[in-house]
């Protein structure tokens, strides 16, 4: 079953670290079509700030993640099906998130185990396009492409197939794919970064060209002269040897195609208690600061994509009209308060005449009023539970793409918590007590004299 939960505890942590950057990104990656196949960037000094936040008292676990799309497809099997990726650490990802999953079949990823966790959504898609059943054992292909490495294949196990409990459109395209893998889709290498020096004889082998030599249309360009006409066959064995001769050290092609164990770009951060996040925030802020690490720190809602953003967006409409709704309420309310006032000034007005102060009257309507509202206040909220036991018990089914958003899932399954319980209680009173200040200034308006003449 789905359950209304916050995004924090679902897919995002309380805080989320990145590289400083005048873009806006989010744990899916850049949103606008442009620049959406740019890589991007990565957290500076990563382990210096997995450290600090690990050892930080207040902040409860920490989750390194990347972000990535790929093409999914398959050996000899028409059709591809986009996927969007989060390269995840296995344990630190469901140290962080223990329940944020169902899964459907096969198992969760083992540390260091190289696989996919495949979406739902996804898996069934790819089904429908190609033709071809898949089942936790069956090996993919993913092709990632992004601006600065070009096309990546990696072909991956699947190693079992879920859904999130609590989702959204954007976050149905998601799977789970180890962190070694999607490193190389995004061409996270240990490259080195000084300049390659030529010896001698490799400096007279390219010779003194210039651009036009090598590209040029000239007769006598070197492209031209350079092309074999006739092989000469030299009569000598080609052995493996002399072939891996050709392309230098192994070592050194092995170290520059490693990836780099430090490529994070985002750090999730989860608090013990979610009223910190300000001072949190402000405690990693210092130690960017003073370490000069080019990071920043950001709220969760920022970074959690287009359906949170879209859902809180309709969350604030809906506390308007609530609010609306309440003002309403205290209109209703004052109106049956001023005629019930209006009809007791008699009785008001003996009350006054034989000593009763103006303080008593305010209690005493005051009282009244609040018993009131606070009696049929509970009953509301006791139908209103009974309500929603029952419809958590049924599911309200999202009929549409816009509710499905707004429910995080096709089926929602309220639950009311203890916070909108007392939120509840309080806008009760505070409505009673609005209310009743109008009817109040009119009672104590009232002469004692004049209120007896209409005994």
């Amino acid at each position: 079953m789905l359950s209304l939960r916050p995004p924090w505890s679902n897919y995002t942590g309380h805080i989320i670290l990145s590289a400083a950057t005048d873009e806006q990104l989010t744990l899916f990656g850049r949103q606008d079509m442009i620049s959406m196949n740019a890589p991007l960037p990565k957290i500076p000094e990563y382990a210096s700030i997995f450290e600090y936040c690990s050892s930080h008292p207040e902040i409860e676990s920490v989750n390194p993640q990347t972000a990535s799309r790929a093409l999914m497809s398959a050996e000899e099997i028409e059709g591809r099906e986009m996927v969007l990726l989060f390269g995840i650490d296995a344990d630190l990802y469901r140290n962080m998130f223990p329940e944020n999953l169902d899964l459907l079949a096969g198992d969760f990823s083992k540390p260091g185990e190289e696989g996919i966790l495949l979406s739902e959504v996804v898996k069934s898609q790819f089904e429908e396009t190609t033709g071809r059943s898949l089942k936790p054992g069956d090996r993919i292909l993913l092709t990632g492409i992004n601006s600065s490495s070009g096309m990546k294949i990696r072909e991956l196990t699947v190693r079992g197939i879920f859904r999130f409990k609590q989702s959204n459109p954007q976050l149905d395209r998601v799977s789970l794919v180890d962190i070694n893998n999607l490193r190389i889709l995004e061409g996270m290498a240990m490259t080195p970064e000084a300049e390659i020096e030529l010896d001698e004889m490799e400096q007279s082998l390219l010779g003194d060209f210039s651009e036009e030599d090598l590209f040029g249309d000239s007769p006598g360009d070197v492209a031209g002269t350079l092309l074999v006409e006739e092989a000469v066959p030299t009569g000598k064995d080609l052995s493996l040897e002399s072939m891996r001769g050709l392309f230098g050290s192994l070592y050194e092609r092995k170290q520059f195609s490693q990836t780099d164990s430090g490529a994070w770009h985002f750090l999730l951060i989860k608090l013990k208690d979610p009223g910190r996040i300000a001072g949190v925030t402000a405690d990693i802020n210092s130690f960017l600061s003073d370490q000069g690490i080019d990071a920043e720190v950001s709220d969760w809602l920022s970074f959690a994509g287009m359906g949170a953003e879209m859902v809180y967006s309709i969350k604030n409409v809906f506390n308007i009209l609530i609010l609306i709704i309440a003002v309403v309420a205290v209109i209703i309310i004052m109106n049956t308060l001023v005629i019930s006032v209006t009809e007791r000034i008699p009785e008001i007005g003996a009350m006054r005449a034989i000593g009763a102060q103006k303080s008593f009257v305010r209690r005493m309507i005051l009282m009244e009023t609040v018993m009131i509202s606070g009696i049929f206040g509970l009953i509301g909220i006791s139908l209103g539970a009974g309500a929603l036991g029952i419809l958590y018990l049924s599911g309200i089914r999202a009929p549409n793409f816009f509710l499905e958003v707004i429910f995080g899932g096709k089926v929602l399954h309220p639950v009311l918590s203890l916070q909108a319980l007392g939120i509840s209680l309080v806008v009760v009173f505070i409505v009673a007590i609005a209310a009743s200040l109008y009817p109040v200034s009119i009672a104590l308006k009232v002469k004692p004299v004049t209120a007896m003449q209409s005994v």
